[in-house]
């Protein structure tokens, strides 16, 4: 029977841009859900009236200001950040605005929300109340969604930095010369050969 090919044990290669991608579509989802939750407050700020409300009148304008400040945030301000960052979802620092003007956004919506479920007509208290807790829940989604987006760019640059130094040829060895004077003479290896007598002389004999 032929041979059976041997199993090869390579692995499809990892997209290292894979979790900044889809951090970054997690972020531009996180967006989108923002600009639906100001959509539907949006409307719902421009159904209720304050005026009608049972509250005293300094509680009352002070309600009606921040209603009008609301409006103003959600019509012009917050679908124009939110329209920047999604232009690029792969940056954090237009996202993080969006999360701040909504954050802000939140502080104003629970005090006024907290008034009506005080003084205000039923209608509108309950109003009021379903769009806090949707853009509640949409801040939150986009707090999470910013946060994974900024570890996956730190793990990127730290990748593309170990990347770097592994690609960096190492230099070339030094060698290092110690010098330790002139060298010194090697002694001679010639032989001095004792001295012979003359053959001239005469022995001496003792008395």
């Amino acid at each position: 029977p032929p041979a059976e090919p041997a199993a090869t044990s390579q692995q499809p290669a990892v997209n290292s841009a894979q979790p900044r991608t889809q951090a970054a579509l997690a972020l531009g989802n996180s967006l989108q859900q923002v600009s639906i939750s100001i959509a539907h407050l949006r409307r719902s700020l421009d159904a209720i009236n304050v005026a009608k409300w049972k509250a005293p009148g300094d509680v009352r304008e002070t309600t009606a200001s921040d209603v009008d400040s609301m409006q103003r945030d959600v019509t012009g301000t917050l679908p124009g950040l939110i329209n920047a960052a999604l232009a690029d979802p792969s940056k954090v620092s237009p996202a993080f605005s969006v999360y701040r003007n909504v954050d802000a956004l939140y502080d104003v919506l629970l005090r006024v929300s907290e008034t009506a479920q005080l003084a205000g007509a039923s209608r509108d208290a309950s109003l009021l109340e379903d769009q806090r807790a949707g853009l509640e829940n949409s801040r939150t989604q986009l707090g999470a969604a910013l946060l994974a987006s900024a570890q996956a760019q730190e793990a990127e640059i730290v990748r593309l930095r170990t990347a770097a130094v592994a690609a960096t040829p190492l230099p070339p060895p030094t060698h290092t010369v110690v010098d330790d004077g002139p060298a010194a003479k090697p002694k001679s290896s010639k032989k001095h050969r004792p001295a012979t007598p003359s053959s001239n002389s005469q022995p001496t004999n003792p008395q």
